[in-house]
């Protein structure tokens, strides 16, 4: 079987080759626009919320992509921590999976492998990286300046809060969390309406 990677945008589900699947989701337009570290790392979290409700059987969760930004604060590459927490609307709640350590090793996308099934009644989550390591000794969070907003978080000296109250504007966080549907033991007959390109 070929593999077929399916990248959710804000226009529609776009097929990329045939086979066995994988659901990119995304937020984002691909332009890094700005970026953001805080003084302190550690329970620093930013994230997007995604409703899966609509596709089912992609229930593992097999790699985050997280965009740094070329050479600042420090032009060198400490990593994050990767996470999941749950959603049900108004802000995140429990920790579901890690946090655990997720490299960076350059500006870009980076690739987090993660390994993980989300449990059998989740219908959305957050994809989240935590910056774990205080300023100037880490790695920003990205966004991009289009895309679908709305979608993004961050948590800082305890709370949650929308991305769009860090005081940056409202633009789309580009972490993104790739699902594949190898895991699972019945094969989808159809992806449906995907709720996390219309809320």
């Amino acid at each position: 079987m070929g593999t077929r990677v399916l990248t959710l945008l804000a226009l529609g589900v776009f097929v990329i080759a045939a086979g066995a699947a994988e659901l990119e989701l995304k937020w984002d337009a691909g332009s890094a626009y700005g970026q953001l570290c805080y003084y302190t790392g550690a329970e620093t979290y930013y994230g997007n919320d995604f409703d899966i409700s609509t596709i089912a059987t992609y229930r593992y969760v097999s790699r985050y992509r997280f965009y740094v930004w070329p050479n600042w604060p420090n032009g060198e590459y400490e990593g994050c921590r990767a996470c999941a927490f749950a959603f049900t609307g108004g802000a995140p709640g429990s920790l579901l999976w890690g946090p655990t350590y997720a490299p960076n090793t350059g500006q870009g996308w980076n690739e987090w492998s993660i390994g993980w099934t989300l449990p059998a009644a989740t219908t959305a989550f957050v994809a989240a990286a935590e910056q774990y390591y205080n300023y100037p000794n880490c790695d920003p969070v990205s966004w991009s300046s289009t895309g679908t907003q709305g979608h993004g978080w961050y948590h800082y000296g305890g709370t949650w809060r929308p991305w769009s109250q860090a005081g940056y504007g409202n633009q789309p966080l580009m972490i993104r969390c790739i699902l594949d549907d190898s895991h699972s033991a019945i094969a989808p007959l159809s992806l449906g309406r995907v709720k996390a390109l219309y809320r």
